[in-house]
């Protein structure tokens, strides 16, 4: 099961990756453009936190559940806040998208 989730995952952060404002200026190329591409990093970061980040935020739950926090709860607050704050910098809060950290 793990396996599969990182393949996946691995997959679905490669558009996120092409498609990122950081890497084309570090790597200095340009993403193809078309209709609809400023949304394909926002779709597939939904797609990876809900498929790749499901098993850190369980995790979290069942600590938090048991007032023992520990690591899951950390790494699902972290995905979590990067996530949301992309998220809020898609739909026009003023900043820099982070979705490579939520990745």
């Amino acid at each position: 099961m793990f396996r599969r989730r990182l393949v996946v995952s691995l997959l679905l952060t490669l558009p996120i990756l092409y498609f990122s404002h950081e890497l084309q200026q570090w790597l200095r190329f340009e993403a193809v453009r078309f209709p609809g591409s400023e949304w394909v990093t926002p779709v597939f970061a939904v797609a990876l936190y809900v498929y790749g980040g499901w098993i850190f935020i369980e995790g979290a739950w069942r600590e938090l559940r048991a007032r023992a926090p520990g690591m899951m709860a950390l790494v699902a607050m972290a995905i979590t806040v990067a996530f949301v704050y992309s998220l809020a910098v898609t739909f026009g809060l003023r900043g820099n998208e982070a979705f490579l950290s939520s990745s």
